[in-house]
C-alpha cells in the first residue's frame, strides 16, 4: 500500500507489522518490473498488442527516462480490444513464469483492473492479507474504452462506474477482510474512511467482489466516439476522459534500457494527472510505500 509521506508520522504508531521498502527494495523492484515488461512488450509485440505507459509510469517515462525513482509499481493502458486478447493468450504463452487477475477472468480478480504477477515473488500488501489470491510482484494494465459524446450521459455513466468501481472494492474489503489493515486504519486518520468501506461492502455483499469487478468492467466498456476513457485508472471514470486524440496514435519514448509507448498528447495528458509535472515534489512529499511481507525471490529458499 501507498501513503504520502506528510501523513505518516500519524500513521506509524500502528504499522509496528509493516515492512517499508528501502531504496534498494525499489531498485531491486524496478529490475524486475522491467524484465517483466520486457517479457510482456515481446508478447505483445508478437500479437500486434500495444502496452501504453499511464499514470506514474508515463510520468516516469517523461520526466525521469525510466522509472520514477521512489515509485514501486508498473502502469500500463490498453486499448479494450487488446486488453481482450491478452486474456484470451495469456495462459499458454506466459502461464509457467506469470500469473493473472482480471475482472470476468477464469482465475478471479482481486481488483477493478488487470494485474499480472511473477510466480516465485512476494509483495503482501494490507488489503490482501486474507485474500485467497497471487502475492507476487505485479503490473498494473488498464483498459482504455469509449466515453460517450454526449456530456449529459458521460456524467451520468462516470457517475455510475465510479459508484460501482467504490462498491466492488468496498466488497472485497468485506469479503476478505484483513485484520492488518482493520488495526492500522482505526489506529489512524484513516478510521473514518475504513468505517465507509466496510459498512458499503456490508450493504452490497449479495454479490462477491469478484462478481462485482466483473459488472464494473462490463459497464465501463463503451460505443465507439471521439472521446476515451480509463475508468480502472488513478481517476476515476471522470477524471480520465480525454478526447481520442489526446491518446491516439501512440508515440514512444525512451524508458530506461528500452522503449515505452506513451499517449499522442503526453503534455495534455500529464498536466490534467498532475498539473505542475516536470516539479519534482520534496522529500516530505513522496509516497512511501509499506507492505506485510517482500520476497523477491521464494525459489532460491
Amino acid at each position: 500500500m501507498i501513503f504520502p509521506k506528510k501523513n505518516y508520522a500519524s500513521w506509524h504508531s500502528s504499522a509496528e507489522n509493516l515492512y517499508e521498502l528501502t531504496e534498494e527494495d525499489i531498485r531491486r523492484m524496478h529490475e524486475i518490473l522491467l524484465d517483466m515488461y520486457k517479457d510482456l512488450e515481446a508478447f505483445c509485440r508478437k500479437h500486434s498488442l500495444h502496452l501504453i505507459a499511464g499514470g506514474g509510469t508515463a510520468l516516469g517515462a517523461v520526466r525521469h527516462k525510466g522509472f520514477i525513482p521512489w515509485d514501486d509499481d508498473m502502469d500500463l493502458d490498453m486499448t479494450r480490444s487488446d486488453y481482450e486478447k491478452l486474456k484470451e493468450l495469456f495462459e499458454q504463452e506466459l502461464g509457467q513464469k506469470y500469473e493473472m487477475l482480471a475482472p470476468g477472468y477464469k482465475k478471479g480478480a482481486s481488483c477493478f483492473l488487470m494485474r499480472i504477477y511473477k510466480k516465485n515473488t512476494t509483495i503482501l500488501n494490507m488489503i490482501d492479507e486474507a485474500s485467497p489470491y497471487p502475492a507476487g510482484i505485479y503490473i498494473d494494465i488498464t483498459p482504455i474504452d469509449y466515453a460517450p459524446d454526449n456530456k449529459l450521459l458521460w456524467f451520468i455513466k462516470g457517475m455510475a462506474a465510479d459508484f460501482l468501481r467504490a462498491v466492488s472494492y468496498s466488497v472485497y474489503w468485506k469479503q476478505y477482510r484483513s485484520e492488518s489493515l482493520k488495526q492500522f486504519m482505526m489506529e489512524s486518520e484513516g478510521k473514518n474512511y475504513y468505517r465507509l468501506r466496510m459498512t458499503t461492502g456490508v450493504l452490497f455483499s449479495f454479490k462477491t467482489a469478484e462478481e462485482w469487478f466483473a459488472l464494473f468492467d462490463r459497464f465501463i466498456q463503451g460505443r465507439k466516439s471521439g472521446f476515451v476513457t480509463v475508468a480502472a485508472g488513478r481517476k476515476k471514470y471522470r477524471g480520465e476522459t480525454y478526447q481520442k486524440d489526446v491518446y491516439f496514435p501512440a508515440g514512444k519514448t525512451v524508458f530506461e534500457d528500452t522503449e515505452i509507448y506513451i499517449h499522442h498528447n503526453i503534455d495534455e495528458y500529464l498536466k490534467r494527472m498532475y498539473g505542475d509535472y516536470m516539479k519534482i515534489p520534496e522529500a516530505e512529499n513522496r509516497e512511501k510505500h509499506l507492505c506485510l511481507k517482500l520476497d523477491f525471490n521464494r525459489a532460491e529458499r
